[in-house]
């Protein structure tokens, strides 16, 4: 539906599930345009830029969704439901908040400096825990995006869905396995296989290419939301003027 057509509310809901949808989608191209570009060096997980000169990229990025999160309301609560989209998007809001400000450990000999305020506040000894925050966070962030797609995305206000709201939901939970499945492979790898996990990232980074499969999946799930991918995908749109 044109935005012109939509009440000024609506409009805001679909200008933060694009920007969502854009960030996620676009985050993992920008930095390897800078990699191939302008010689960054390549970084084995999306969280370790942080320790290169796209910090800013990073920080930016995650705080950006982080935003849009917490201010994004979704539909209404209903009688008992538990994971509400209120509930549901500030939770995933903190914990990317938390990804940004309390970053992964620097492996580097030549870290970029300055240090962030956490790793200058907290001891060495206590530098695991750092890091279990930070992989705790990210992973609760990616799998409350991935309820998103799956449960919230695919609610319908009608009763008998048409067969554009069928596909549409197809594709949301599609994205959604895709990101719960990113998820479970890295935790996997990095404690049944973390030896296995530092040859295959020292030499095809595989953490930050199932990281960006997650967020790719994550940012198509909230553009298609967002009613940005009609022209892209015309066979879920097809029957829009004569489906529900």
């Amino acid at each position: 539906m044109p935005e012109t057509n939509t009440h000024p509310d609506m409009s805001t809901v679909l200008r933060l599930r694009r920007a969502i949808g854009a960030i996620g989608l676009t985050l993992p191209f920008v930095l390897l345009a800078n990699v191939y570009l302008f010689d960054v060096p390549m970084q084995r997980s999306i969280s370790a830029f942080f320790f290169t000169e796209l910090r800013e990229v990073f920080v930016s990025a995650s705080a950006g969704v982080g935003l849009f999160l917490v201010a994004y309301e979704g539909y209404s609560r209903r009688q008992n439901e538990v994971l509400t989209d209120r509930m549901v998007s500030s939770i995933a809001g903190v914990a990317v908040f938390t990804t940004a400000f309390i970053p992964t450990l620097c492996f580097q000999e030549d870290c970029y400096q300055p240090l962030a305020l956490f790793d200058q506040l907290i001891p060495p000894a206590m530098d695991q825990i750092q890091q279990n925050i930070h992989f705790f966070a990210a992973g609760v962030f990616l799998i409350f995006m991935a309820i998103t797609s799956i449960r919230l995305f695919t609610r319908c206000s009608i009763a008998e869905l048409g067969l554009h709201k069928q596909r549409r939901n197809q594709c949301y939970r599609i994205f959604g396995w895709t990101i719960i499945a990113m998820v479970l492979l890295i935790g996997a790898v990095k404690i049944f296989l973390p030896e296995h996990g530092k040859v295959w990232d020292a030499t095809w980074y595989f953490t930050f290419w199932a990281e960006s499969v997650a967020l790719w999946a994550l940012g198509l799930s909230w553009l298609l939301k967002g009613g940005t991918m009609a022209d892209q995908i015309p066979f879920l749109f097809e029957f829009r003027t004569t489906q529900p």
